[in-house]
């Protein structure tokens, strides 16, 4: 290449690098760049809620998934109640004929209860156990089984001791009852279950389960619980299939007469609880709990600000008690809030899906503030404007317990229900 074709490309190159563009077009920054700043704000909603009501009668005690037995002076007494199903008053012989029958003789029997929880901070527990009249339902009440209680126990035992004794493992106790036991000297067996429930298994003789064939064996018990302090026990109930079962042993006759032992086992077709005081009737405020159970349904009204914003951050509802929730120290229930799928007042469907859910659990004797966090729930609000916004706050489990706690509502403006939100409000992307 020639020293005059390099000075050539090299002017060429030297012209280029020395072009330049301005650029007017609006993308030009600061003016395309963002000019705002992020702003979160946290803030109190005290308007939000709206329209708020109590209802009661949703599930009855004998409804509930377990049932409640307590001891708690100046509190409340409450007993647990059921009534055993009936059972062939006469049986076939093996004659071969279908029609001809014989009528047993009950030796005895056995019966089985489940205990899923007790306070485990009381010694000396006793469970007791008292004959009821049979025809016990839904419509009785603690008065009219207080005699039977008073005059009719049947058996007792003391669960403290009963849990203190030695585990019985030997080969033959194992194959006779599938698991170790505990055993007191009253012959009272104890079993606990995989999931930690304790199966109390008493044996009761013809004075304690009285066989009457014009009852076609039908017995109903109540259990009561004592302790060296205020006790509380819950015991299984047939809608969770722990009710209590009986056993019965008897004889029967065979061709040649001689006497022929068999079992029948039966289950409970009622059981529930009664308790002393009976909950209060519904006010002015919003009542969750107790039994039968009370529910209440909170209608919101989501501002325009939170429609608008970037997100919702958090929401927190926070209500107030309007006193504390008495009961045996170191109880506590759960409190839950679940929209529903439509608003129809009481009977509004709640929806299904769990996602939006929240929960708080509320601990006996204590007035503390209440707070559900609800952050999933008002950010679906935001987001879709079709969508019903209430909700209703139930026990988790509802009728399992004599105990309900009541909120300030609206018509308390000074402590009226509330949402704690922080939210982001919409950033602005500077000039278009």
């Amino acid at each position: 290449m020639t020293l005059r074709r390099r000075f050539g490309r090299l002017a060429l190159l030297l012209a280029l690098a020395g072009c330049t563009e301005e650029i007017t077009a609006p993308g030009l920054c600061p003016d395309f760049c963002p000019g705002g700043q992020i702003t979160v704000v946290d803030t109190i909603f005290t308007d939000m809620i709206g329209r708020d009501s109590a209802f009661t009668g949703y599930l009855e005690a004998y409804q509930g998934e377990v049932l409640q037995v307590a001891d708690l002076p100046g509190i409340a007494d409450s007993r647990a109640i059921f009534q055993l199903n009936a059972i062939p008053t006469r049986v076939r012989n093996d004659t071969g004929s279908d029609t001809v029958t014989v009528p047993i003789t009950v030796d005895s029997a056995r019966l089985r209860l489940n205990i899923v929880h007790r306070d485990t901070s009381v010694t000396n527990l006793w469970v007791k156990l008292y004959r009821l009249p049979i025809g016990i339902d839904s419509a009785t009440t603690f008065a009219q089984l207080a005699p039977s209680f008073a005059d009719s126990i049947v058996d007792s035992v003391n669960l403290s001791a009963l849990l203190a004794s030695p585990e019985i493992t030997d080969s033959a106790t194992l194959a006779f009852w599938g698991d170790t036991i505990q055993t007191d000297s009253a012959g009272h067996v104890l079993q606990v279950a995989q999931d930690s429930t304790l199966l109390l298994i008493v044996d009761l003789d013809t004075t304690q389960a009285r066989f009457v064939a014009a009852d076609s064996g039908r017995v109903a018990y109540g259990v009561r619980v004592s302790g060296d302090a205020p006790a509380t026990l819950v015991l299984g109930s047939t809608e969770a299939g722990r009710g209590a079962t009986i056993v019965w042993f008897f004889n029967f006759p065979d061709t040649t007469g001689t006497p022929k032992a068999s079992t029948v086992s039966r289950s409970s077709i009622f059981d529930s609880f009664v308790f002393d005081p009976p909950t209060p009737p519904l006010d002015s405020n919003l009542a969750v709990g107790g039994a039968p159970a009370a529910r209440s349904l909170l209608r919101v009204t989501i501002p325009e600000v939170l429609r608008d914003s970037a997100d919702v951050v958090r929401a927190t509802l926070i209500l107030v008690p309007v006193a504390a929730v008495p009961g045996a120290p170191g109880d506590s229930f759960t409190v839950l809030a679940r929209p529903v799928i439509a608003d129809l007042g009481a009977k509004s469907p709640l929806n299904p899906d769990t996602v939006f859910d929240g929960k708080s659990r509320i601990p006996m004797n204590t007035v503390d503030t209440v707070r559900i966090e609800l952050t999933d729930l008002v950010r679906a609000w935001a987001r879709d404007t079709t969508a019903p916004t209430a909700f209703v706050l139930g026990q988790l489990p509802e009728a399992a317990s004599f105990s309900q706690i009541r909120f300030h509502s609206t018509r308390t403006p000074a402590f009226r229900p509330t949402f704690h939100i922080t939210y982001v409000r919409r950033y602005g992307f500077g000039i278009p």
